[in-house]
């Protein structure tokens, strides 16, 4: 299939081509690829209209200017092209996200092996990174857990890696569901299955001691009482993927169904709420 590039010249860089990854996604671009001037994006073209760029970088930064050249590329290998731009990620000097390409690294404690094609979760975004933070603080064994948007699946991984006795990870997207069985394949995990839907599609008696739901801001307003229906007193949530402006409206959907703050993070713009059940 033939895709088009956008390369996006953005000043200042960051945070906006954070900013600028997270809209995109949303708007049905499938991988992007950062660079010393901003970032080049890419998207099916049957998928691509030109009004998917109206309403872009919502959130106000002081003084940017960005541009972008759209460009159509014919057919090509697109793992080969991953190949060349996706670098390991390191957390806290822990957790090694890595591609099967990448070799003579050094030894972690958590080795997470992901095939890096197009999708997001690998690790290079603020939001994974900062829930794969907390989550390397937190205690996972013999606990059950849900992976709400899995994306690649990596925060299901490390969960079993930290011992988990039963991960459910569920994610809307085709692309998404298959590239997670793909990659709990890769990491030899036992202990997740894979589910391919919305909330909705949350097992119905099924009770989680922790949650992670890395989606964005609507969805997670939208669904969090379906989350908390499926939460007991003492269950942890740990929510990601918004803006810190998002804050006060998940604060006031928070509260109102009984879940209390433990612990607030951010990186740049975006930020990680934990909290617990009441």
């Amino acid at each position: 299939m033939n895709y088009y590039e956008l390369e996006f010249d953005l000043n200042p860089v960051l945070p906006a081509r954070e900013v600028l990854i997270a809209e995109l996604a949303e708007k049905g671009f499938e991988s992007f690829v950062e660079t010393d001037h901003g970032l080049k994006a890419y998207i099916g073209e049957p998928s691509f209209d030109d009004f998917l760029l109206k309403n872009l970088m919502t959130i106000e930064i002081p003084d940017l200017k960005y541009s972008f050249v759209k460009t159509l590329i014919p057919d090509r290998n697109w793992n080969e092209e991953w190949e060349k731009n996706f670098d390991p990620i390191i957390v806290n000097d822990q957790c090694l996200i890595k591609a099967p390409f990448h070799t003579d690294l050094p030894k972690f404690e958590f080795e997470i092996l992901i095939e890096p094609k197009m999708s997001f979760g690998t690790g290079h975004h603020a939001t994974t990174h900062l829930i794969i933070e907390k989550m390397l603080k937190m205690e996972f064994e013999n606990m059950i857990v849900l992976d709400m948007g899995c994306g690649t699946g990596v925060l299901a991984i490390l969960a079993e890696m930290k011992g988990a006795s039963s991960i459910d990870a569920i994610d809307i997207d085709d692309w998404a569901f298959e590239n997670t069985i793909e990659n709990i394949e890769r990491n030899k995990c036992k202990q997740i299955k894979v589910i391919q839907g919305g909330a909705e599609f949350i097992p119905t008696i099924a009770v989680y001691d922790i949650i992670l739901a890395n989606i964005n801001r609507n969805i997670l307003t939208n669904d969090m009482s379906h989350y908390v229906q499926h939460m007991k007193s003492g269950s942890q949530i740990l929510f990601s993927g918004f803006y810190t402006s998002d804050i006060p409206e998940l604060e006031e959907v928070a509260r109102g169904l009984g879940l209390l703050r433990q612990d607030l993070n951010s990186r740049g713009e975006w930020c990680m709420l934990h909290y617990t059940l009441q």
